[in-house]
């Protein structure tokens, strides 16, 4: 497990130790495999593998993606010191899957111009915002809209996350607590 950011085209940023074997052997042999998990806890949740060539930085582009890193992790000092340095995942394929022993499940791959070009959803933008004020203000309706749409009784369910296709819960049903995908009859277009 290891801190990452990304540059502004999305490929993943590592600092790592001289001193450790692994960056020894990313620098002898650059080919690598990046796992992320949007929840490392929850394996139906989705799961995206970068597969690549680990680069150090050099020349004009060591400052950018030092700012990159440093962004996202602006307490790791460390970086500056003699004995670490950054590396950027030069994606070559990125595979994902979603709802993993599940009846959703989903997977997919995208080249590096795919990924390169892929753009954000423009509702996700909005997800925190709108899943805050449903939970706290609409928690009934989401568990009406839940039981509607799966046929399953649930005794409560609390929104996870929203995008222009759909959102997720995280729901309850008979002691038991489980993540669902409820999709939008039609493509949102604007958050309201």
């Amino acid at each position: 497990m290891l801190d990452f950011a990304c540059d502004a085209y999305g490929s993943p940023i590592i600092a790592v130790s001289n001193l450790a074997a692994h960056t020894k052997n990313l620098l002898a042999n650059p080919k690598c495999s990046l796992l992320v998990a949007k929840d490392p806890e929850d394996r139906t949740d989705l799961i995206v593998t970068v597969q690549g060539d680990a680069l150090p930085a050099t020349g004009s582009n060591v400052d950018a993606i030092r700012t990159a890193y440093m962004t996202t992790h602006p307490d790791a000092f460390w970086v500056d010191f003699g004995g670490f340095q950054l590396l950027r995942i030069e994606p070559k394929v990125v595979r994902y899957v979603s709802g993993v022993a599940t009846a959703l499940l989903a997977s997919g791959e995208f080249s590096n111009e795919e990924f390169r070009t892929a753009k954000v959803d423009p509702i996700y933008q909005f997800s925190k915002p709108i899943t805050s004020h449903m939970n706290k203000d609409h928690a009934d309706d989401t568990k009406l809209i839940v039981q509607h749409s799966t046929s399953i009784p649930v005794e409560f369910a609390q929104m996870l996350d929203v995008d222009s296709l759909g959102f997720g819960v995280k729901a309850g049903y008979r002691g038991k607590t489980f993540k669902l995908r409820i999709p939008f009859t039609r493509r949102a277009v604007e958050r309201k």
